[in-house]
């Protein structure tokens, strides 16, 4: 997937994973303690603010 996006696509994912990331270890949780569907959620929410910043 990564590689059909253009690079500034790709920073704004690889950002918007951080992002999340960032927000599992501040909530100490792994990626595993919450289900696909928040995941998803999460992210969307992330990327929808990461596009708007780029």
């Amino acid at each position: 997937m990564m590689n059909k996006l253009n690079p500034k696509e790709q920073e704004v994912v690889l950002a918007t994973l951080n992002e999340c990331y960032r927000r599992l270890k501040a909530a100490k949780m792994t990626a595993r303690e919450i289900s696909q569907d928040g995941f998803n959620l999460m992210f969307k929410s992330v990327y929808q603010t990461m596009v708007k910043s780029h």
